[in-house]
């Protein structure tokens, strides 16, 4: 049974998570410094949203599969 204040849907699946859990994935924006030669600096100012998804979910999506309902589509 999760919690009521942890509680969430997964913006993929439209499942329920529980936003407690290792692995969930929370969406977040925000402004990192670009370093000389490429690549983000190490101090970012990240911006929480209240937006998750399980991580199998977000690997799918990754990967290309999220739009995938079945093995034969």
């Amino acid at each position: 049974m999760i919690r009521e204040a942890f509680r969430a849907t997964c913006e993929f699946c439209k499942g329920e998570l529980d936003t407690g859990e290792d692995g969930v994935h929370q969406w977040t924006a925000g402004w990192v410094m670009n370093r000389e030669g490429g690549g983000g600096h190490g101090i970012s100012c990240p911006e929480r949203m209240n937006r998750w998804a399980h991580h199998h979910c977000v690997v799918n999506a990754a990967r290309g599969f999220a739009k995938q309902t079945n093995l034969f589509k």
